[in-house]
């Protein structure tokens, strides 16, 4: 009896020791923390189980990460644009039929709404400061997105793969992305005279393209081919003389009529006007540069740029796709293209 009760003595005050690590400022192990955009620490008891999410690129992740059940609140878009609702609403019955509820749109949400579906993690894009701001004066847990370069795109795969418990899944996406780039950029290592190639944003802005600190600049580059634009700006607007100057051999527009171009007499000289060598990323869901989507982009270009019998780039895009969403998500996306 003895015995025993040194025993006891001895391994209690152990015990107490271990549990007294969860109090005295200590991560427990079950701690979940990220850094995000802002700079800002994020931490979660456990893995989020309820998701506000009011920027596209973070949606676009829940979805690649097959975390999508965790959503209860949505940004307007997602319901009212013809280049998202197509695509969501394939792979989710709820945007199907409107079931999420909506409490935000561009820049703006409505903090009670957000608050009483109480989530344990809300998304937003991290240039959203006041919204960021009132969120987090709210009491919410907050991750602020910034998805302009690749490292960033990475790096929100990597977080809320983290904060949703699908790191498996997120390093897996990664891994697959990286690889695939590394490959695209080997087809055109042997390339000696690279095609000069202008971009243009959408919805008629084609003085608006992009410069060399942006996401579309690194789908060029992964391209093989020369982004015209030497300035480091994200989107810089030009003037015509500008573009004329420039004469690049391609355009890439994204979601609009290459006859904003053919129309205009002043750029008949260009050598992309006159070759007819104007192109077209459409659908804008995949081929969203902000998003792992950046890989379909590079490759449509790669194609446009130095076509080969022996490389189908739309068969490509395909297994793309069927990568990064699964194979059941992605034959849905692929009957609407």
């Amino acid at each position: 009896m003895q015995t025993i009760r040194i025993i006891l003595i001895m391994v209690f005050p152990i015990w107490i020791g271990c549990e007294g690590n969860k109090t005295n400022g200590l991560k427990p192990v079950s701690e979940i923390t990220v850094t995000d955009a802002q700079e800002h620490v994020i931490t979660l008891n456990k893995a989020a189980e309820r998701i506000v999410c009011l920027y596209e690129p973070g949606l676009d992740a829940i979805y690649m990460l097959a975390a999508e059940s965790k959503l209860v609140g949505l940004f307007s878009d997602v319901y009212e644009s013809n280049d998202l609702f197509p695509f969501y609403a394939k792979m989710d019955s709820r945007i199907e039929q409107k079931e999420l509820p909506i409490v935000g749109a561009g820049n703006q949400a409505n903090i009670e709404r957000v608050v009483g579906l109480n989530p344990d993690l809300v998304i937003v894009h991290a240039g959203q400061e006041s919204l960021v701001n009132a969120l987090r004066h709210a009491g919410l847990q907050v991750y602020a997105v910034k998805a302009e370069l690749q490292m960033e795109v990475f790096k929100t795969i990597q977080d809320i793969s983290i904060l949703t418990g699908t790191e498996g899944r997120g390093e897996e996406l990664k891994q697959y992305v990286a690889t695939e780039i590394d490959r695209l950029k080997e087809h055109t290592a042997a390339v000696k005279e690279k095609r000069r190639v202008y971009f243009t944003w959408a919805y008629g802005r084609i003085f608006s393209t992009t410069g060399t600190n942006s996401m579309m600049h690194s789908c060029l580059e992964m391209a093989g081919v020369q982004n015209v634009c030497p300035f480091e700006l994200d989107q810089p607007n030009i003037n015509a003389e500008t573009l004329i100057g420039w004469n690049p051999d391609m355009i890439v527009m994204w979601n609009d009529s290459p006859d904003l171009f053919y129309q205009r007499s002043e750029f008949h000289a260009i050598g992309a006007v006159k070759e007819k060598q104007i192109f077209n990323l459409l659908p804008m869901f995949v081929y969203n540069p902000h998003t792992l989507k950046a890989l379909c982009t590079a490759t449509a270009i790669h194609h446009w740029a130095y076509s080969s019998p022996e490389f189908n780039y739309k068969q490509r895009v395909t297994e793309v796709i069927s990568r990064l969403y699964g194979k059941e998500k992605a034959e849905k996306i692929i009957n609407l293209l």
